[in-house]
């Protein structure tokens, strides 16, 4: 059975979100669109997430995208987390693509993909909005490893192969909302994110397979140990990839930052808005020394990879580079030896 979701944004105004609540299975609310400044926060964002937290509505946040470059793809992926830090979404995120211009058109495939992969980054599923005629015309299968929303204003559903929400009409009613003229974007949802996304959650990951490559449990148990003396932690040192250890990673990344570039971050293993601007483009390669350098040869041992031992700072050596050269190879990345910010993205995720 499909559920009900609906979308909204400052459109829909100020919304009754307590008779909302009795008539609808979730929301899709959005945050904001283009790149990240503060006037381009959705207006009604704040409070529309704020009641839903308050009320227990299951809800998940969408950006309008006009990104045509890719520094604009990046900066819409900083304003999206910078907005939900803090919330705990039952939804993903997703990214709408809409905008007509010849430049958002040609940039949408490869925007979106540089926007999830900082958004996944950050621990959040990842979505695409558009219509039937984008999925079919634009997007094609290049982004089908993300969620699909598909807009199809019809009674027949979109000829789009494993769409997991269908945006039906723009002109639905539900009680409580009474801006933009009563009419909101009411959607279909054939999959349950909210069981799906809390188990994600709450439970515990099993060990990452890259334990397999280079030395097991062993070297992840050593990373760890690693990792409380860098940052000062203390998680448990049981040679799993969990979520702590996934935390303290991120916490080796902003310690790092801090000790070579003076970043003043919190070091709260949260890769938020702050800590991906601080990364940047900064990269590490052969015959460096610096503290990320550290960072990296932890985060390799944390994805269970031998950098053949951890120094303060680090020098970047021939096994060290080995090890970031096999990491690359088996995720995916340019096998160039040299730790940049897609290398660092993937270590912290």
């Amino acid at each position: 059975m499909a559920l009900k979701i609906i979308d909204v944004s400052e459109h829909n105004g100020r919304i009754d979100w307590e008779e909302a609540r009795k008539h609808i299975d979730g929301v899709i609310i959005r945050c904001g669109y283009g790149m990240d400044q503060a006037n381009q926060d959705d207006k009604y964002w704040k409070r529309n997430a704020d009641e839903c937290t308050r009320l227990e509505i299951p809800f998940g946040v969408y950006l309008y995208s006009y990104a045509d470059t890719d520094t604009k793809s990046r900066s819409e992926a900083a304003h999206v987390l910078r907005l939900i830090e803090g919330y705990r979404l039952s939804y993903p995120v997703y990214l709408d693509l809409e905008e007509e211009k010849d430049g958002t058109r040609r940039q949408a495939i490869r925007g979106a993909r540089i926007f999830a992969d900082i958004v996944e980054a950050a621990g959040y599923q990842v979505g695409i909005y558009a219509n039937e005629n984008w999925y079919k015309t634009i997007i094609g299968s290049a982004l089908d490893k993300y969620t699909k929303w598909v807009a199809k204003y019809s009674s027949k559903a979109p000829d789009v192969p494993n769409v997991d929400i269908w945006q039906y009409t723009s002109s639905g009613n539900v009680p409580g909302l009474t801006g933009n003229g009563g009419r909101v974007d009411v959607n279909y949802c054939y999959r349950d994110f909210v069981s799906e996304i809390a188990g994600e959650c709450v439970s515990t990951p099993k060990p990452d397979t890259d334990y397999a490559v280079m030395g097991g449990n062993t070297v992840v148990k050593d990373g760890q140990i690693h990792l409380n003396n860098f940052t000062g932690a203390d998680i448990k040192v049981d040679g799993n990839r969990g979520l702590e250890t996934v935390k303290g990673g991120i916490m080796v990344l902003q310690t790092a930052l801090n000790m070579d570039y003076r970043a003043g971050l919190t070091v709260d293993g949260i890769l938020g808005a702050m800590t991906l601007q601080a990364l940047g483009s900064h990269y590490v390669c052969l015959k460096e020394c610096q503290y990320m350098v550290t960072a990296l040869e932890i985060l390799l041992m944390l994805k269970g990879y031998n950098p053949q031992g951890v120094e303060c700072p680090g020098s970047f050596g021939s096994g060290l580079e080995a090890a970031v050269r096999q990491y690359q190879k088996d995720h995916g990345l340019a096998v160039d030896g040299i730790a940049g910010r897609n290398t660092f993205m993937s270590l912290v995720a």
